[in-house]
């Protein structure tokens, strides 16, 4: 399925120079269905409907003679079913969203979205009446569960300790599961005797704030209260812990004892991560039990994932003209496949070593670990590095892609304004980083890493640095035009905006109805669009002005619409006020 990309179906005159004319491989978008199917059948599911809808929204576009853009499928999939058709008309009329399909083989692109369209709704017939009591996975969950409550029985202390033995997080990469899991557990704590421990002990928390009526925080302590540092009148109330990677840094868990993975997450070092959460200096526990589901099915069909994925983006780098394959054939593909590999098969043959040792020192650091690490070492280090002269520049092997980082500042009006920026500029002829995280552990190194810095790395570096500069400039003179520091708006905005200045509620004073019209005029979620849209297009205020004007201010005052507030657009510089710190030469390991 997913034959197509609509890049490919441009007419031979409107393609990019160095685009080949097959059709990308698109095998990721597969292994990311597999990896959903193999979490839970509802995560594959909603998958799945998410891209029929996709698909069908992309033929409307097509009646239109639009081709959509990824940006107007991703806006509309995060909306789900709040975009109504007069929504979904607009952003198919707009021409950031989409191009004219003139410049398209149409025929070929509409006969190859209706071809998945099909696969996706034959996927979607074969697995939507499922429910969870026909998952034989979550049966095994169940299984699981009391066997840890029966041992916890068997060993424990006394009342308290036995809870604490019991006691186990449950994660999950993906949301939809936690909720499949809850669902099924819910009802199988109240019918199994085995689980009568757990009954009113379940909670479960992601990434929003909120869950089942209870928050994050809340859930956490009420789980783990010793360890959360929660106050004494916090009660001990759950011992299911369902959770998706939300906890999977920052927090001492200790209180628990008994991790379960739902499903493998992608990179084998999330696991020690998780499992850091709950193994601390100062757990009761003499030992922490970590269960993990593997799919079924032959365990070198997992391990050839890896390995497929790499070849296949060399392949869609290849069907694009880009000569430097962001993954497959490089060295730290090579590295990275055999070192997952290995700590694959640990985990699967139940070795204790990944977990004992936490793993490669580069690998999979989380942003908290990331920025202990270098708060530690410029604690450490803190006078030597102010000490150092601008321009200072060093070097050492990498197993990636070959290239510069620079650290460059702009500083204005005596310090006023200064600001700082990273910029990863390759050997090659491929694409220059902005991002932050990226170029700071491109440079990632230990005390021991030994210095590294050819010659032709050294004097390479001037040439570099002119591009990096340069990009830099750019950057800044974009934020210096106010027009680009403005919000994209629909038009519903404008609308209501326009029908408030026709129709002002005579109690309203121009200063309380400038505030409102500041509201109006900032961008909008589509949740609160269709509020807006609800009241400013109700027919049974079709003809009452005044009322329809008071509804409106009512809703944008509930909705707690903040209006937009620009940033001061940047005083122009010359490139030469971009003042180099310092750099890092990355030569590639031979």
């Amino acid at each position: 399925m997913a034959r197509y990309q609509p890049e490919q179906y441009l007419l031979p005159e409107n393609r990019p120079e160095g685009m080949r004319s097959e059709n990308p491989v698109v095998g990721l978008l597969r292994t990311a269905l597999l990896k959903r199917f193999e979490s839970s059948v509802d995560a594959f599911c909603r998958t799945v409907e998410r891209m029929i809808r996709e698909h069908e929204v992309f033929l409307k576009g097509l009646d239109e003679g639009m081709v959509l853009k990824k940006e107007a499928l991703k806006e509309i999939s995060a909306a789900g079913d709040e975009v109504d058709d007069e929504s979904l008309a607009e952003i198919i009329a707009d021409s950031e969203y989409a191009d004219s399909i003139d410049d398209y083989d149409g025929e070929s692109l509409r006969e190859a979205v209706e071809n998945d369209l099909a696969i996706l709704r034959s996927w979607w017939e074969k697995v939507k009446d499922i429910k969870p009591e026909d998952d034989p996975k979550l049966k095994r969950l169940a299984e699981e569960l009391a066997e840890i409550a029966k041992q916890a029985a068997a060993q424990a202390l006394d009342d308290e300790d036995e809870r604490r033995k019991r006691k186990v997080i449950v994660f999950s990469a993906f949301e939809d599961t936690i909720d499949w899991i809850e669902k099924f557990l819910k009802e199988e704590i109240l019918h199994n005797s085995a689980l009568r421990d757990y009954r009113g002990r379940l909670v479960s928390i992601s990434g929003d704030d909120w869950r089942g009526g209870i928050n994050r925080e809340d859930a956490i302590k009420q789980f783990a209260p010793s360890a959360a540092g929660a106050h004494e009148d916090v009660k001990d109330r759950f011992d299911i812990l369902l959770s998706t990677d939300v906890i999977s840094e920052g927090m001492n868990l200790q209180d628990c004892c008994n991790i379960i993975n739902f499903d493998l997450p992608w990179n084998p070092m999330r696991l020690v991560q998780r499992h850091g959460r709950v193994d601390r200096i100062t757990s009761p526990h003499k030992e922490i039990h970590l269960r993990t589901f593997f799919p079924p099915g032959e365990l070198q069909k997992l391990l050839d994932l890896d390995e497929r994925i790499r070849r296949k983006l060399a392949q869609a780098a290849a069907s694009v003209g880009v000569e430097t394959p962001p993954i497959a054939e490089s060295p730290q593909a090579e590295r990275s496949f055999a070192e997952s590999r290995k700590e694959i098969e640990k985990i699967f043959k139940e070795n204790p070593e990944l977990f004992e040792e936490g793993g490669r020192p580069s690998a999979a650091l989380s942003s908290e670990e990331y920025r202990t690490k270098l708060r530690k070492g410029l604690e450490k280090y803190r006078d030597q590095i102010l000490e150092l002269p601008w321009k200072a520049g060093s070097g050492k092997t990498t197993e990636g892609e070959a290239g510069y980082v620079f650290l460059a500042r702009v500083g204005l009006s005596k310090g006023k304004l200064t600001r700082y920026f990273l910029r990863f500029v390759p050997l090659g002829e491929g694409s220059l980083s902005r991002e932050e995280g990226t170029c700071l552990r491109l440079i990632q190194c230990e005390e021991e890493t030994p210095r590294v810095l050819p010659e032709a790395m050294r004097l390479g570096a001037y040439d570099a640095w002119q591009k990096a500069r340069q990009d830099i400039w750019q950057e800044w003179m974009e934020q210096t035009d106010p027009a680009n520091l403005q919000p994209r708006l629909r038009p519903l905005n404008h609308r209501v905006a326009e029908f408030l200045r026709k129709h002002p509620p005579p109690d309203v004073s121009q200063h309380e109805l400038d505030e409102v019209l500041r509201r109006m005029l900032s961008p909008w979620s589509y949740a609160i669009e269709r509020e807006i849209r609800d009241v400013f297009e109700n027919p049974e205020l079709e003809d009452q002005s005044l009322e329809k004007a008071h509804q409106i201010i009512d809703t944008i005052a509930e909705l707690g619409i903040e209006p937009f507030e620009a940033p001061p657009p940047l005083p122009p510089i010359s490139p030469e006020e971009i003042h180099l710190v310092c750099w890092m030469g990355l030569t590639a390991r031979e």
